[in-house]
């Protein structure tokens, strides 16, 4: 790339003040120890994983006796996948849905509301475009929503969390959303536990933004509640989730040694966000299953490795150093060291060592191909930054029209999707990763949601650190509105981009559905640990240090 000279930036200094007064807050697991010792580890799975096994078979015996009966199947498929297992039966979950979608919807003639807006959240959860005509018998004379309804609280929950998967120009959707969430909050105050407790939640986040991992052992306490519950999915829940737990404790452990082992903390002159777990447990919302370990790891790297070169980028003073710092990460050469005389040298350092690291162990694998895709898109997650702090240089609020590819550049999330992808094995094949590369519709709407859920829970952060450019300020700006009006109206742009990943999900058949859903992850991801305004990465006292507590600390008693 042409190298950047300060005198194409009109008015703008080399240097400016570090900023050295906020504060980040501590780091709430220094010094926690996740592992287990060898002897305990080997005690417990030999204890376990019998049991398991057991329940694993008998759970497969109960998808083959349903095999001929779809309320059944409904019913089954629904618990399996809310309870947190579903990955195990991943074969058969697939074929008895496909054969569902294939043999049509006369079987619902007689369905509930309930039943129908299963089965129509679940084919469409699959890809399969199941029709909202389904829900056309609900309706009285007049075209609304049958008022006899509200009476049916399961069957308006089930409603409401169906009405998340409608796409654009689905007026039907929006119109059960509209009800639903009407009626869910009328009798919300009427409801006794579990069922209220489900309701206020859902209301909060439903399913489709929810991350699968959270909402799984969220599921197994409602479920233990419930008088209907089958002891075997119950019993099984809750072993799968402790087994996992085991295994991702460890890999915290991996992570944390190597985070020390950078010492980032003493090497660079502004703050450093010290949050292995965090990093970790919302990366994790990817995927979390056994065989994703090493994509769970790379991915916890490089989010840390990326917030080192956002926070040089906001805190950091010195923008020549910036620009070398970029020029660096463009040629990719390990000379560039000698032209980094800064502390930014070791970001460029440990940028390198992680890609390096990544091709080696892709490589061990025979899944290297994505490696290219990776560094391209960090080499452009860089640029995009550089061009951010020019911003800030020039205190130039841009208009958003104007700051939105940019700021879509700067959340740096392609190089994850890349990663997410070479981690799917034989699937990480040239056109699947040149698909990413191209930026399709899904993968901008995904990094327009991030984007702008991101910058809204930063907001407040950024300010008290005298960064005002964000996509809220731009959309001010350019709207001329208020704080608050830009708010809405950007939630009602992320609701918009939401329907379009619905749409695009359906209909983008080239692509296997299961790296569809990882890379969707990233979205749901920003919407539990970034959404009501908060930044659960930076400050993760309360709702982050919960989750984690529920998902890494606490086993669930068996």
């Amino acid at each position: 790339m042409a190298a950047f000279s300060s005198s194409s930036i009109p008015g703008v200094a080399l240097v400016r003040e570090p900023i050295t007064t906020y504060q980040i807050p501590p780091n709430l697991w220094e010094g926690y120890d996740f592992s287990l010792s060898s002897t305990d580890m080997d005690q417990i799975d030999t204890n376990v994983e019998g049991r398991r096994q057991v329940l694993k078979n008998e759970v497969k015996s109960m998808i083959t006796l349903a095999a001929n009966d779809p309320f059944q199947q409904l019913d089954l498929i629904d618990k399996i996948q809310r309870l947190g297992f579903a990955y195990h039966f991943e074969t058969e979950i697939k074929h008895l849905l496909e054969t569902m979608y294939n043999n049509g919807t006369h079987f619902l003639q007689f369905a509930d509301l309930y039943v129908t807006s299963i089965w129509f959240r679940l084919l469409r959860q699959a890809g399969h475009y199941a029709s909202a005509d389904v829900f056309n018998k609900f309706k009285d004379d007049e075209g609304r929503f049958q008022a006899n309804l509200a009476s049916d609280a399961q069957g308006i929950l089930s409603l409401y969390q169906a009405s998340y998967l409608g796409i654009g120009g689905e007026d039907i959707m929006d119109e059960a959303l509209a009800f639903a969430t009407k009626h869910l909050n009328l009798m919300l105050p009427h409801l006794s536990s579990p069922l209220a407790v489900q309701v206020q939640h859902a209301l909060k986040l439903p399913l489709q933004k929810s991350v699968e991992r959270i909402e799984g052992r969220r599921y197994i306490s409602f479920y233990q509640q419930d008088q209907s519950r089958n002891e075997t999915l119950l019993e099984f829940a809750k072993l799968d989730f402790n087994a996992l737990q085991r295994l991702h404790q460890n890999e915290i452990t991996i992570l944390t040694s190597w985070w020390e082992g950078l010492d980032m903390k003493s090497r660079l002159p502004y703050p450093v966000r010290d949050r292995v777990v965090e990093a970790y447990i919302i990366m994790s919302s990817v995927f979390f299953e056994p065989q994703f370990s090493l994509g769970r790891i790379h991915l916890t790297k490089i989010w840390l490795i990326t917030t080192l070169i956002d926070d040089a980028h906001d805190t950091y003073g010195k923008l020549d150093e910036l620009q070398l710092l970029c020029e660096a990460i463009q040629r990719w050469d390990d000379a560039e060291l000698s032209e980094l005389t800064g502390p930014l040298k070791h970001v460029f350092l440990e940028t390198v060592n992680f890609v390096k690291e990544v091709e080696r162990e892709m490589k061990e694998r025979g899944h290297f191909i994505g490696v290219p895709y990776m560094k391209k898109g960090l080499q452009d997650f860089v640029k995009s930054q550089f061009e951010e702090a020019k911003y800030l240089f020039l205190e130039d609020l841009p208009t958003l029209d104007k700051w939105f590819p940019i700021a879509v550049g700067t959340a740096g999330f392609e190089p994850f999707v890349e990663i997410i992808a070479m981690n799917m094995g034989e699937l990480a094949t040239k056109e699947v990763l040149d698909w990413i590369a191209s930026t399709p519709d899904l993968l901008t709407c995904i990094y327009y949601i991030s984007r702008i859920i991101d910058d809204m829970a930063t907001l407040k952060r950024e300010r008290e650190m005298g960064i005002t450019i964000s996509t809220v300020t731009c959309y001010m700006k350019q709207h001329k509105v208020s704080e608050q009006v830009a708010v809405e109206n950007l939630r009602n742009m992320v609701s918009n981009f939401w329907k379009n990943i619905n749409h695009e999900y359906l209909t983008v058949k080239a692509i296997p559905i299961c790296l569809l859903k990882s890379i969707l992850n990233i979205s749901r991801a920003m919407e539990v640990f970034y959404g009501d305004g908060q930044d659960g990465f930076t400050a993760s006292k309360g709702r982050t240090e919960e989750i984690i507590f529920s998902l890494i600390v606490d086993p669930i008693h068996t």
